[in-house]
């Protein structure tokens, strides 16, 4: 008589067991060893829950297949929702442990520390940022407007040097710099190159900004040019000292107009400066690359070496660069 009003308690508040050892809660037809169905279909009904000898809540699964894990009374926000307040949350034992220069991908900003706990290892912008303080070049003379570059052969290329100089405010990507004494771009011959190496294969996004401006040659020119000038800033790879354009953006110098684009009879100026957006990717170790700035068309009467990068009114540098690690 004991084992019928066993069983027929068990059938009393649900339970069934299939001929095959399975025992199933709400449920007639047991799908595992332990099947448990919930009784209403919304999410905050309780499928399982697990209390305390002090009946209080350290585990529940709600009919959405939600976890919660010493949340109390409440019901689950997250398919895992767990309260780790005065306690370690989550621990894992005999899993590898990863280095942190090795949460690359495939592997995330989640690791595993040498006792077992899990980590976040923080995020690190990886940039450079190099800014120009100085007219480009150095040997321009604003007195007589000589010893600048030209602009009128589309086949001269002028390099626009990023350096490891005063000018350098960050270098988290670890970039190297470099001189070629002599190389090419575009089969064209240049020399003194000043370029840049990057270390790591990866996808880099590259920015320049800045402004260029010609004058009469000597001060003894009074230009009457009406139209543009094109110019080019270039972004090139090289390999070895060969040089070829990766990226051109198309900018102009607006005939008789000053520093802030008003009109003038003695001087090209960019109107708007002139910038390039690179996302470049590389994959090896060491790539080599430089920017170089030339003319592309227009009016080229500049040819006296009498145009370079100036340091507009209220600014602080003639170009800069930023790159940064994608």
């Amino acid at each position: 008589m004991r084992n019928v009003n066993i069983i027929a308690c068990f059938f009393l508040f649900g339970f069934a067991f299939s001929q095959n050892d399975k025992v199933g809660i709400n449920t007639e037809n047991p799908s595992a060893m332990l099947d448990i169905v919930t009784r209403a279909n919304n999410d905050a009904t309780k499928a399982l829950e697990i209390n305390n000898s002090s009946n209080i809540e350290l585990l529940k699964v709600t009919n959405a297949g939600k976890v919660g894990i010493n949340i109390g009374t409440n019901t689950p926000a997250a398919v895992l929702h767990i309260n780790s307040e005065g306690i370690k949350n989550i621990r894992h034992q005999n899993l590898p442990v990863l280095n942190e220069t090795d949460y690359t991908l495939p592997f995330n900003n989640l690791g595993v520390s040498s006792n077992g706990n899990a980590v976040g290892i923080p995020t690190t912008v990886k940039y450079l940022y190099y800014q120009n303080g100085n007219i480009f070049p150095v040997t321009y003379n604003t007195t007589n407007n000589t010893g600048g570059f030209s602009l009128s052969n589309t086949n001269q290329y002028i390099n626009l040097p990023i350096r490891n100089d005063a000018g350098l405010k960050g270098n988290t990507i670890g970039m190297i710099f470099g001189t070629d004494t002599n190389a090419t771009i575009n089969g064209q011959a240049v020399s003194n190159v000043q370029y840049i190496l990057i270390p790591e294969p990866g996808v880099y996004l590259f920015e320049f900004y800045g402004t260029a401006r010609c004058n009469r040659f000597n001060n003894t020119q009074n230009y009457t040019f009406n139209g543009q000038i094109e110019v080019n800033t270039i972004f090139a790879s090289a390999s070895g000292t060969t040089y070829t354009t990766d990226t051109i953006f198309r900018g102009r110098l607006d005939g008789m107009r000053n520093d802030n684009g008003a009109t003038g009879n003695t001087s090209y100026s960019l109107a708007n400066p002139q910038t390039l957006t690179v996302a470049y990717q590389t994959t090896q170790a060491n790539q080599k690359v430089a920017l170089f700035f030339n003319y592309a068309g227009g009016d080229n009467g500049f040819s006296n070496n009498e145009c370079y990068f100036n340091i507009p009114a209220g600014a602080n540098f003639s170009y800069y660069f930023i790159i940064s690690k994608l």
